[in-house]
């Protein structure tokens, strides 16, 4: 992901100097990225930094003397990502429209680098007596997956619990391409969150009244596998990528948001504020526009670059960083500073000496696979051709 990007600026065409009068190399065209929306990712995973290193640390150890704040708004932040991923992700598939090269892109981007930092956690735990929870085979492997808790086992790295719910979303979005479904998002949406609304208000009623049943685990599954309670969420994003791309009558596409924000709230089960959706939600839909100007700030275009591996390494490796600092004597609020500045150091470094050369060699290794299979099919397609020719 280039960082190096500048916005485009207005030009009088009709100024003609000398030097335009000289050969010149040709420029690259300009990326049409939005770096607002890049700075919302960084802004979500920086609240998860703020979240952890805060409210979860003191919650779970302790700090020896009091820090004086404590973020307890760590939820939002994933909130927030979720409409962006919805945004974001359908913003790319319906540009393209190609579903091989959607879902190729995304585990490429996201296999290898958390494959390495499920196997840096099985180190943590097995030889980090504060973590105190000895990895086995199978806990392992169903990490592995990015499905633990479909499974049934829980994340090592507790965060990736959204990466699960990424997943399923990214396979939802391609199957509705591929049945033709994105072609109708508003109708497709309202009949995706209908569902939600009735299996999420059954499940939880039927917990309610039946807590001991064995039915409970089974709708458990299916409410993980279907991601019920999120995906109205993503569907506030699509949505605004319909409306930002004038497809659709936009009264239409706005009740469709609507009642999808309602959805979420109405079988939500973390008790996220209605105002806080609106606001966020208004963030967004600005940014998407380009009208948020100050989020062009660099180093939160840097934090965007660099937030998915900030994501992975950030909580069991910075908690232990922390809390080493702290056992050392170190003041808890610049232990806090001190950490924070250490896992974005990390993982700094994780992107550009692991992430990203992984990424570009997977890259060039799908793209000749790719052209090789088409050019294989094309043949076995031209070879009939010749020979109906020939006779």
């Amino acid at each position: 992901m280039p960082l190096n990007q500048r916005m485009p600026q207005k030009r009088d065409i009709y100024t003609l100097d000398m030097t335009q009068l000289l050969p010149t190399t040709p420029t690259k065209p300009k990326s049409k990225r939005i770096l607002e929306l890049d700075a919302i990712r960084a802004l979500s995973c920086l609240n998860l930094l703020l979240f952890h290193f805060t409210w979860v640390y003191e919650e779970k150890y302790g700090f020896s003397s009091p820090i004086g704040y404590k973020f307890p708004y760590g939820k939002y932040g994933v909130q927030l990502f979720f409409m962006l991923s919805g945004l974001v992700n359908a913003m790319t598939l319906l540009s393209k429209r190609d579903s091989a090269n959607f879902i190729s892109a995304r585990w490429i981007r996201i296999f290898p680098s958390y494959w390495i930092v499920i196997l840096m956690n099985v180190a943590l735990f097995a030889y980090i007596p504060m973590f105190n929870t000895p990895p086995t085979v199978d806990w392992t492997v169903a990490n592995l997956t990015t499905m633990p808790n479909l499974l049934g086992y829980e994340n090592m790295e507790p965060v990736t619990w959204t990466l699960q719910v990424e997943m399923l979303f990214y396979i939802f979005l391609m199957l509705l391409l591929i049945l033709g479904l994105l072609d109708k998002p508003v109708r497709t949406m309202m009949v995706a969150i209908s569902i939600c609304l009735i299996l999420g208000t059954t499940f939880t009623q039927f917990k309610v009244w039946y807590p001991q049943s064995d039915w409970n685990s089974t709708f458990y599954v299916i409410e993980e596998l279907l991601f019920i309670r999120t995906l109205p969420l993503f569907a506030m994003g699509i949505l605004l990528n319909e409306l930002r791309s004038k497809r659709g009558t936009p009264w239409v596409l706005w009740g469709g948001i609507v009642l999808s924000g309602i959805v979420y709230h109405a079988i939500d089960l973390r008790e996220h504020n209605p105002l806080a959706t609106i606001l966020m939600f208004g963030l967004l839909t600005a940014s998407a526009y380009g009208r948020v100007p100050m989020l062009r700030f660099q180093p939160l275009v840097y934090i965007s670059f660099i937030s998915y591996s900030l994501y992975l390494v950030h909580n069991n490796l910075g908690t232990l960083i922390m809390r080493q600092l702290e056992l050392a004597g170190c003041y808890p609020v610049l232990a806090f500073l001190l950490t924070i500045g250490a896992v974005i150091g990390i993982a700094a470094a994780f992107t550009h000496w692991l992430e990203q050369p992984l990424t570009k060699i997977l890259r060039k290794k799908w793209i000749s696979l790719r052209k090789r299979f088409e050019n294989r099919s094309n043949s076995q397609t031209a070879a009939p051709a010749k020979q109906s020719t020939s006779s």
